[in-house]
């Protein structure tokens, strides 16, 4: 087994994720959301180093190179982790539901969340019953920073593991997009 069950805890449900693909259909719109605050951002350190360029006078054109360049890769790290980080563990991930917890096991090191912590229970279903679960009302997907779950990604028949969820924690499930009919399944 690759998770240690607590006193008195026993496995309601457990689950590998059926995809390899590290992205999600909410995934397009994050992107988009943090391109154009990296875009608000780049604007500002602009007008920032104008008047540091009026205030102080011409400055090597090195160090202005180099902190574009530590902007650029700073931006392109904090775009890439959360699929690095998914591409690296997913194929090793295992899910448990427990009468006390939700837990990821993503290799030796397990991630999780006691039920009465759940502070929202939204999914997404996929046209051939698979989905996704959110936890909470994070903002950034799980990464490896991460040290509690906050989502189950490409969740082999979600509605049973929502219903299960909202059973457990008593929380009515939001789902996040309309359920996808026939003629729009990908």
């Amino acid at each position: 087994m690759g998770v240690d069950l607590l006193s008195g805890e026993r496995i309601l449900w457990q689950g590998s994720p059926v995809r390899r693909s590290v992205f999600l259909r909410q995934d397009p719109k994050w992107i988009r959301f943090s391109l154009k605050f990296d875009a608000v951002l780049l604007v500002f350190l602009t007008a920032v180093v104008g008047l540091l360029h009026l205030w102080l006078g011409p400055v090597d054109s090195w160090t202005v190179k180099f902190t574009a360049g530590m902007f650029a890769a700073s931006v392109a790290l904090h775009h890439a982790e959360p699929f690095v980080w998914r591409f690296l563990t997913l194929h090793r991930t295992t899910y448990y539901v427990t009468n006390h917890r939700v837990v990821s096991t993503p290799g030796r090191r397990a991630r999780a969340v006691k039920l009465a912590e759940i502070d929202a229970l939204s999914y997404d279903r996929n046209a051939d019953g698979t989905g996704y679960v959110r936890l909470d009302h994070r903002v950034m997907p799980d990464g490896f920073g991460n040290g509690t779950v906050a989502e189950l990604i490409h969740v082999p028949d979600v509605d049973e593991v929502v219903a299960l969820l909202a059973n457990l924690t008593g929380r009515t499930p939001a789902q996040t997009l309309p359920k996808p009919d026939s003629a729009s399944a990908l």
